[in-house]
């Protein structure tokens, strides 16, 4: 039996003792050494697979990112009604703002690392893009009347930022009416009625 274990798994293993350690001490606190050490890996062996600390940031950045879009594919995937999938992909918005609500916290709000980066692309585009994938998809469909898919998803994008508590000046949990005009909100910009 090998004791190496695969590329792909020990690079799991630093993103997942990179994001323990940031969600627990922050990024600026969290060390290079505190991350191999989580990850029991070398500094070496770090460098194999990210430049820096920042790079591994940018990473978990991009993995929150494509989480997230695939938890509002899957959603929107389960229904069969165009109206529904729409109103799907706000609550699983909802519900992974409020899951993951600490890493996006360290990943997105406290951490110095930005889209300045021209290396790493801004890893809101991965949820613009499955929300333009749902409007063009419906708009093919002539379920949607959608003249810019594109821009509409990015407001969309947008708009799904008031599920984060911080982002309305409050630390109460979004409620069920925000949720719901949301939903309201993206069925009349999408052309649904009814």
């Amino acid at each position: 039996m090998s004791r190496t274990k695969p590329a792909q798994q020990r690079r799991a293993d630093l993103l997942a003792a990179g994001q323990a350690l940031f969600v627990g001490k922050g990024i600026a606190a969290t060390t290079l050494e505190d991350i191999t050490n989580g990850a029991g890996v070398s500094k070496g062996l770090f460098y194999q697979y990210f430049r820096s600390k920042e790079d591994l940031v940018f990473a978990l950045q991009e993995q929150f990112s494509n989480q997230f879009a695939d938890r509002i594919r899957a959603a929107a995937g389960a229904q069969t009604d165009w109206a529904d999938k729409l109103d799907a992909s706000v609550q699983a918005s909802f519900e992974c703002y409020r899951d993951l609500y600490e890493l996006h916290e360290v990943l997105f709000r406290h951490s110095a690392h930005g889209a300045a980066d021209t290396d790493h692309e801004p890893a809101h585009a991965l949820l613009a893009q499955a929300l333009r994938e749902l409007l063009q998809d419906g708009v093919a469909a002539g379920a949607f009347r959608v003249e810019d898919p594109e821009t509409t998803a990015v407001l969309f994008y947008v708009t799904m930022h008031a599920f984060d508590p911080n982002f309305h000046g409050s630390h109460r949990p979004t409620d069920a009416r925000l949720v719901r005009a949301t939903q309201q909100l993206f069925r009349r910009a999408a052309g649904v009625t009814g």
